[in-house]
Parts: structure tokens; C-alpha cells; sequence
């Protein structure tokens, strides 16, 4: 009798382990869960776009509008005169294999569900509602001679301050207790991306679908770098390592601002990243046109999108240079 006592003893004892055992399994596994959405659903409180500047400088005529028919064309345009005003951000993923950009869904315990819904730039760009996602700006490229077309890197002026260029840093803020800026982007710099879509417009200003290409600039791609491997890829929803393919992904390292010295409000020193990539767009023959669609969303899938940025501001220049056919994207017009 001793013996079965004691048996049935040793077995309660195995079932209280045993449940022990799964209790912490399945935390173990919540952990993993939480750990692995946490990108995605830590980012509620939308971050705030609060200036996209975009100029294109080039001694070889390329020329800027907001309509392919304009009689107004320039060197420069401002983002808010395409959007006219800056609208709020939250987390969506861009997939290729689809042609439009995804936000993720929920279950009722605030964790990912194991499913996208599928955005539209009709219903969820340019709105400051709760459909709104992401941002848009169109406008349409012209040139009077054969060209390509690149990205540029900044141009220096004096002291070190830059002029212009292609980049994206936090606003710097002035605090007046603190007497210095601070970065009022909040890492939201390191999250966001930028689309660049080309078309080119046939001889009635028609856009020729079968043109059309859709390239992702990624400003400040070393901040998640990984000491041992390097430069970490976006995976995307489709089951890729990067969301475009290579040749249409613009990487840039870290760009950043410090105080000048003195310290003075409204003044700052800035340090420009360099390009990590080729940054040749497209092709343009003399009198053709093109429409760009400039997209500007925060990229769940980016480990650097947490719940650490609260109303997030940020500054952008994307610059265009046009040098002439026959002579590569990225050296100087002499």
C-alpha cells in the first residue's frame, strides 16, 4: 500500500511539472510572438512629417512641373505644393509582387494576426483620417537634350554646412529650458523610406504603363547595421530578403546634424551620408517627358520602427542631377 501511495505521489508531482513545464513554454512563445510584432504594433501614435523639400539642379536643362502641360517649369518645386501639407505616417510594408503597400492586422489581444490589408493610394495617401498611411507627391520631369538621370549627394557650401543634396535626417528642435536642439525625429529618420515611381509619358502626356518603375531610396541604412555582417536587408511580406530587387534599391549611410559653435537657434552643422549603391534612375530623350510619384511611408518590416518615437519630425532633400548621354550618372557636368 506504501508503494502505491507513494506511486501516485510521484505521479501528481510529474503532472505538476509537466504543467509547470508548459506554463512556461508558453510564455517562452508569447515572448517570441511579442518579440517578433513588436515593430508593428508598438507604433499607434503616428509620426509627423514636418517638411519634404525636393530640388533638381542641373546644367543640362532638366526641368520640374506639376503638370505635364504646364507653362510654369523650374529647378525646384516644394513636396507641399504637390501635397499641400504634410500628412501623418504610420507603419506600412511595401510588396513587390503586388504593386502597393500593405498594413498589418490584428487580433483582439493587440498582436499580429498573420494578415495584411491591402492599401490603395486612392483611399489611404495625402489623408490625415484614420485611412490615412502614407504620403504622395507627383510631379512630371522634362529635358531639352538626351540625359540620364540620378540621385545626387549633397553639395557642401561653407563651413561644412550643406546645401542641398539627397538625404533625410530628425528635425532638429530648438528647447528654450535646454538652450540646444533636440532631435524631434526620435528614430523615426532611420524607419522611414522614400519610393521613387518613373513613367514616361507618351506624345499626348499619356503615361506608358509598360515603363513604369518603382525604386526604394532608404536614407540612414547603417544605423541597424550589424557589426559582423554589415548592412542589414527590409525583408518583405512576399517572402524576399529586400523589398525591391537589388538594382532598384538607393542605399545611404547616416546622415546627422550637430550644435553649431556657439550654439545658436536655428543653426546647426550637418554631416551627409554617402551613397552605398548606384543611384542612376532613368533615361530621358530631349523633349520627352516623365511623371515621378514620390512615396513617403514609415517601413514596419524596419527593426528601427519601435514605439520609442512618439510625433515624430523629419526633413527631406531628394535631388535630382540630369548629365548628358554618354557620360555616367554619377561625375560632375564639367
Amino acid at each position: 500500500m506504501k508503494n502505491q501511495a507513494e506511486e501516485k505521489k510521484n505521479r501528481r508531482l510529474s503532472k505538476k511539472t509537466r504543467l509547470v513545464i508548459y506554463s512556461y513554454l508558453l510564455l517562452f512563445l508569447l515572448i517570441i510572438s511579442v518579440t517578433a510584432t513588436y515593430t508593428w504594433f508598438s507604433l499607434s501614435r503616428t509620426p509627423q512629417v514636418s517638411n519634404l523639400s525636393m530640388y533638381v539642379t542641373s546644367r543640362s536643362g532638366l526641368e520640374l512641373a506639376l503638370s505635364p502641360d504646364s507653362e510654369e517649369w523650374g529647378s525646384q518645386l516644394s513636396y507641399l505644393d504637390m501635397t499641400s501639407k504634410s500628412f501623418p505616417l504610420r507603419p506600412v510594408t511595401w510588396s513587390e509582387k503586388d504593386q502597393r503597400f500593405y498594413a498589418a492586422e490584428y487580433a483582439i489581444d493587440g498582436r499580429l494576426s498573420g494578415n495584411w490589408h491591402p492599401l490603395s493610394d486612392d483611399r489611404n495617401a495625402n489623408r490625415d483620417n484614420r485611412d490615412g498611411y502614407y504620403s504622395i507627391g507627383t510631379f512630371y520631369a522634362r529635358t531639352s537634350e538626351d540625359v540620364t538621370v540620378s540621385l545626387t549627394s549633397p553639395v557642401e557650401m561653407a563651413e561644412g554646412i550643406s546645401g542641398s543634396g539627397t538625404y533625410l535626417i530628425g528635425t532638429p528642435l530648438w528647447d528654450a529650458d535646454k538652450l540646444s536642439h533636440i532631435n524631434a525625429g526620435q528614430g523615426a529618420e532611420n524607419a522611414v523610406r522614400i519610393g521613387i515611381q518613373i513613367t514616361h509619358l507618351n506624345e499626348n502626356n499619356n503615361p506608358i504603363e509598360q515603363t513604369k518603375k518603382f525604386y526604394i531610396y532608404e536614407p540612414n541604412c547603417d544605423t541597424h547595421a550589424d557589426e559582423k555582417t554589415g548592412y542589414i536587408e527590409t525583408p518583405s511580406i512576399d517572402g524576399d530578403s529586400s523589398l525591391v530587387p537589388s538594382e532598384r534599391l538607393i542605399i545611404q549611410t547616416h546622415s546627422s546634424w550637430t550644435e553649431a559653435n556657439p550654439v545658436e537657434n536655428g543653426v546647426q552643422v550637418y554631416t551627409i551620408g554617402d551613397f552605398e549603391t548606384p543611384t542612376e534612375l532613368f533615361a530621358l530623350k530631349a523633349d520627352q517627358k516623365v511623371m515621378i510619384k514620390l512615396y513617403l511611408w514609415l517601413e514596419g518590416q524596419d527593426v528601427d520602427c519601435t514605439n520609442a518615437i512618439r510625433e515624430a519630425q523629419i526633413i527631406a532633400n531628394v535631388q535630382f542631377k540630369a548629365d548628358p548621354e554618354g557620360s555616367s550618372g554619377l561625375q560632375p557636368i564639367r
